[in-house]
């Protein structure tokens, strides 16, 4: 009997250790210091999201008949436990002809004729491994910052 062992290639978006590895240390000695400075205290340097978190957000891409995802950066307000510090903020996007070109526009979830109905409705929370609750859930920004929940072996 033959065993047929089939090699994934990698995706064409990996850029590598190395890449990865510089871009972030470039990141960190030129970027993260002086937002670090001005914010008083250390600001995001990684967010991490589960498997789950992306699962729900291609599902809300297809819900949507959305083409892809835009990320935005983005600050918490005064009075969240990560105030002043760096997030992301995902919002879907829908392929659109503006003239000859194709230009992908954010999908606002409020400007959706089912966005009343879908608010009423109680929401699936995915707690993060260790957390007991969940606070401040809003559109698609739910990821652990580091700081300052870290994991310092990055690219070790």
């Amino acid at each position: 009997m033959q065993h047929h062992v089939t090699t994934k290639p990698l995706p064409f978006f990996y850029v590598g250790k190395k890449l990865s590895a510089d871009r972030i240390t470039r990141f960190q000695k030129q970027k993260h210091n002086l937002l670090s400075q001005a914010l008083g205290k250390p600001d995001t340097r990684s967010i991490w999201y589960s498997k789950e978190h992306f699962v729900k957000l291609l599902e809300e891409i297809e819900f949507a008949g959305g083409d892809g995802i835009r990320i935005h950066f983005g600050m918490y307000e005064e009075g969240h436990q990560f105030a002043g510090q760096l997030c992301l903020l995902f919002t879907s996007t829908r392929e659109k002809m503006v003239g000859n070109a194709v230009t992908h526009s954010n999908v606002i979830l409020e400007h959706e004729a089912n966005y009343a109905e879908r608010a009423s409705l109680e929401r699936e929370v995915i707690l993060f491994p260790g957390d007991g609750s969940v606070e401040d859930i809003k559109d698609f920004n739910l990821g652990l910052p580091c700081p300052p929940r870290c994991d310092d072996d990055f690219y070790e």
